[in-house]
């Protein structure tokens, strides 16, 4: 009986061990085509929630690169009227926008996170800003900003007004403080 069980098993290890090669390769070019259509799949889903941040109208270019996003603003009104040449929108009035109400701050803190919070494959967050001979920039990661707001990602989503929004973007001294820790200036 154990003879018959042993002759199986090497019968059925020999059949399956010896394919065809070209099948193998197929397999791993279907992998691969798979692969590259779940990060295309992922790269819309992200232009598409960019687009719905603040001043998502502005945002020139979007980037994923593994679990890594980077989103980069125009860096004057020309570069916004290329990407949006049926807005009405005037040179004065982006620029009241972004002179108004520390809407800069507010741009990068909020969207940097909304997008790890819509999209679950994103882990960390680049934003930059080019505005006024600046470049306002910020980089957060998941684990960083757990360790910061000391909780996990899942209890920050749950309650995100008051774990987040509420302390970080609205209040002031909150936003200066996570800029301060995220973000930088050149």
């Amino acid at each position: 009986m154990k003879l018959k069980l042993l002759i199986l098993i090497v019968i059925s290890f020999v059949l399956f061990s010896c394919g065809n090669k070209e099948n193998k390769t197929n397999l791993k070019e279907d992998v691969s085509s798979e692969k590259l259509l779940t990060n295309n799949t992922k790269l819309e889903e992200l232009k598409i929630e960019a687009s719905r941040l603040r001043a998502g109208g502005s945002i020139k270019t979007v980037e994923l690169i593994d679990e890594k996003a980077t989103i980069k603003y125009v860096s004057n009104f020309k570069e916004y009227k290329e990407l949006n040449p049926q807005s009405s929108l005037t040179e004065s009035e982006l620029k009241a926008y972004w002179e108004s109400g520390d809407a800069i701050k507010k741009t990068l803190i909020d969207g940097s996170v909304r997008i790890m919070r819509k999209l679950p494959f994103v882990n960390e967050v680049n934003t930059i800003l080019p505005y006024d001979k600046k470049v306002y920039e910020i980089s957060i990661r998941k684990s960083e900003l757990e360790k910061f707001i000391g909780k996990d990602f899942k209890s920050i989503l749950e309650n995100w007004d008051k774990s987040f929004s509420e302390p970080y973007v609205y209040s002031k001294k909150g936003r200066q403080e996570f800029f301060e820790k995220f973000g930088h200036i050149k």
